[in-house]
């Protein structure tokens, strides 16, 4: 693939996909030279020294952060003037990955807060960056109802399947954000697609609303502290959870399957919808337990049934001063008692058909077992759960 002058702009940056999107392009995919400059974009302040991202410049694309870009409060003059004022060669910019999340809790407004960020944000790049080539946005699983009790539509998903029934649309942020995307770019010479995983594996370096990696990440390596090594675990869930079948997505690929989107706008242009996840084969959490908590030196067992047992959040909240002692950071999760509920509403297959996407041209695939393993790496390299 041949060198150009290629500069990303990812908003969000310090979320989960963003995180890994920035650190996948700062490692020189697809290829060295296809991007000489990346910018990330973040609300909460970040340093490069907290980052955790591969920051030897001399290899990679220049990068740039900014942080203290607000879309909620900010309005299409301000974050144009922020835009302007803060970023370099703003007006080089070619491809965005849109990572931005803001959770509410009414459905309905966090949908339309949503759907204004997003307006705000591309308002201000049609006026800032005349370069533009390509627009990526992440929706998700709700697409298909999994937020319905017992699921909506029978799996394997494929992006062909019909919308929502009429009054469930507004409860999820992704139409909206695709109407935003379509009017945005009309009479444009830009394009857009949406990458469309189901639970995302993946580090972040400053917390996090609904990181069920993060969540896992403190319950087990404290529970390894607390039980110590050897002890059995119980999956946090129930036993038809345990077997339900699905395919994960580690932000890795997400980040790999939205560079690739973004350089290929004749195959994934056009408002398109895309499935990801590491692998096409659907597995279950009695695959998967096991394999993630004898990392942390634990044996993986089944749903316990005992009613009493403690959540991940509970169980963190009660022994939390553990971590504390052996002097880790921890990696925040804010919206943590959520997460508990993961093993216990998610008790349906819900794994997605790749076909689409591959037969578009990415085929890559990654084993879900090292993508989990890698991103607790992450957190134990930066400190924030026990080496």
């Amino acid at each position: 693939m041949a060198a150009k002058n290629n500069h990303a702009l990812v908003f969000g940056a310090s979320g989960n996909v963003g995180w890994g999107v920035v650190d996948q392009l700062l490692s020189n995919y697809p290829a060295p030279g296809i991007f000489s400059q990346v910018t990330a974009l973040v609300n909460r302040p970040l340093t490069l020294e907290d980052s955790c991202w591969p920051l030897d410049q001399t290899t990679g694309p220049g990068l740039q952060l900014v942080s203290g870009v607000n879309l909620v409060e900010g309005t299409v003059e301000s974050v144009s003037e922020l835009l302007r004022s803060k970023v370099k060669n703003i007006d080089n910019v070619t491809h965005v990955f849109y990572f931005v999340y803001k959770s509410e809790p009414d459905p309905k407004e966090e949908a339309r807060v949503t759907r204004r960020m997003l307006e705000v944000a591309l308002s201000a790049l049609n006026r800032v960056s005349p370069r533009l080539e390509f627009v990526v946005f992440p929706s998700g699983t709700k697409e298909y109802g999994i937020h319905i009790p017992g699921g909506l539509v029978k799996a394997p998903y494929v992006e062909s399947m019909g919308p929502l029934p009429e009054g469930s649309q507004d409860t999820i942020n992704y139409p909206g954000m695709r109407a935003a995307l379509t009017k945005a770019s009309e009479g444009r010479q830009w394009t857009w697609c949406d990458i469309r995983p189901d639970a995302v594996v993946g580090f972040v370096p400053n917390g996090s609303a609904f990181n069920l990696t993060a969540q896992w990440a403190n319950y087990l390596s404290l529970y390894a502290l607390v039980e110590s090594k050897g002890a059995e675990v119980p999956f946090p869930g129930t036993l038809k959870a345990y077997d339900s079948l699905y395919n994960e997505a580690s932000a890795d690929i997400i980040a790999r399957c939205s560079i690739w989107a973004a350089l290929h706008p004749e195959k994934a242009g056009g408002g398109q919808a895309f499935n990801i996840a590491d692998q096409a084969k659907a597995e279950s959490m009695r695959e998967r337990w096991p394999r993630l908590a004898a990392y942390f030196g634990l044996q993986g067992i089944a749903p316990s049934e005992d009613l009493n047992v403690l959540k991940p959040s509970e169980y963190i909240a009660k022994h939390g001063t553990v971590l504390e002692r052996v002097g880790v950071k921890n990696s925040p999760v804010f919206k943590s008692e959520f997460l508990d509920s993961y093993g216990y509403y998610l008790d349906f297959d819900r794994h997605l058909s790749l076909e689409k996407v591959k037969t578009a041209g990415f085929a890559e695939e990654l084993d879900p077992n090292q993508s989990w393993f890698r991103a607790f790496d992450r957190y134990r390299k930066a400190e924030m759960i026990p080496g």
